[in-house]
């Protein structure tokens, strides 16, 4: 990883195999790729990893929104977004970002990452 201030990781490889159906859908899955930005020196203290959990988490929200087949209302894919969540942990592979995701989630990353 570049040691610039914002770092920039290409998680279309990492993503693309989350893949997510809108609940009751008839659409085929759909692979996910994101762009996934963050501040790599915030990653040093805890709240700032805590931040950067946090804009992961609302990237993966941006990401896995879909509009409901019927209605055309926003829905999120819960699935989508802890699979994007746990993918961009594992892929930014930092301890103090890592400690925060399973502080939060109870779950090690690769475990949720590599579910199906």
């Amino acid at each position: 990883m570049p040691s610039s201030r914002l770092s920039y990781l290409f998680a279309a490889a990492a993503i693309a195999g989350v893949a997510y159906t809108a609940p009751a859908m008839a659409e085929p899955t759909r692979p996910v790729s994101a762009k996934i930005q963050y501040d790599i020196s915030a990653l040093y203290s805890r709240s700032g990893a805590g931040t950067v959990l946090d804009s992961l988490q609302e990237q993966a929200i941006s990401v896995c929104r879909y509009d409901a087949p019927v209605s055309r209302a926003p829905r999120i894919d819960d699935s989508c977004v802890s699979q994007v969540i746990a993918q961009a942990v594992n892929k930014i592979d930092h301890p103090t970002l890592t400690e925060a995701y399973v502080s939060r989630s109870g779950l090690a990353p690769r475990l949720v990452a590599n579910a199906d």
